[in-house]
């Protein structure tokens, strides 16, 4: 099993909460070398997110969990010849402020986390590398599913197509949605599923798959109003697996397997 938890008593600390984590993750055939790290405060996450990039290694997907400022961060990396950039801001505001600042120096907006503090505070960690292809990329803050599928529709109608979406709710449930969107000037046939209905959302993705339209990013999420998964999908012919909501434990023993038969972890959703 690639990199497990860098500290054990940061692990026996987190005694069983951590047991009670819940795990979703996304495996493709891959060769390139990856690393992972799990349940690390900030700062020692910033700290090994530095030498991770000295040694050659990118964030590609970053996670959080825990409750209020009670943080825990995880992270996979690809090995890469470029570095990332992480900020964290304490408001949308200045998150805003610091994408326009990074897109303007020539750094592309890659994945984003947030978690609330009260009904209208939260905190927001971005991850930007340096966009040689000089990428349009745009982010929204948005409401609710509803608003979600059509911003998406819209998006796309201008050619930009949507990379990631992170939920994160306020301490009363209410649902937040923060989606990435990157510009291409070929159309991408790509797709965002928001469903309560669990057997309704394994249907829309088998036969998704079968269209080989592959499962990116997956979101699951207990608002107030439903408990919810959430999917965005995009076109490939690559060989997928997806594990939901699995108890820590039995992850990694899939983790394990998975491994074993070629397939990486390139991005997971981690609750608890």
């Amino acid at each position: 099993m690639p990199y497990r938890l860098l500290c054990l008593l940061a692990f026996t600390l987190a005694g069983s909460l951590v047991y009670a984590q819940r795990i979703s993750g996304i495996f493709r055939p891959s060769d390139a070398k990856m690393e992972y790290l799990e349940q690390l405060e900030w700062d020692n996450f910033v700290l090994e997110d530095i030498r991770l990039n000295r040694e050659g290694y990118r964030l590609t997907n970053i996670e959080t969990s825990g409750q209020g400022e009670d943080r825990r961060y995880w992270g996979i990396y690809t090995e890469s010849s470029l570095r990332d950039t992480l900020i964290k801001t304490t408001s949308w505001i200045d998150f805003v402020k610091a994408k326009r600042s990074m897109a303007a120096a020539g750094f592309l907006l890659s994945n984003v986390q947030a978690y609330a503090i009260s009904e209208t505070d939260a905190h927001f960690v971005g991850v930007w590398y340096r966009n040689d292809t000089d990428t349009p990329h745009k982010i929204w803050k948005l409401d609710s599913p509803e608003s979600m599928r059509a911003k998406t529709e819209d998006m796309a109608k201008q050619q930009f197509y949507l990379q990631e979406v992170e939920v994160f709710l306020t301490p009363s449930g209410t649902a937040n949605y923060l989606a990435i969107y990157h510009y291409s000037p070929i159309p991408v046939r790509n797709y965002v599923q928001i469903d309560s209905d669990e057997s309704a959302f394994q249907k829309n993705k088998q036969q998704r798959e079968r269209s080989k339209i592959r499962l990116v990013d997956y979101e699951r999420y207990n608002a107030k109003e439903a408990n919810y998964q959430l999917g965005v999908y995009q076109p490939g012919t690559y060989d997928s697996r997806i594990l939901i909501d699995y108890l820590r434990a039995d992850f990694n023993g899939q983790w394990d397997l998975l491994e074993k038969d070629g397939m990486k972890l390139v991005s997971w959703e981690v609750r608890g």
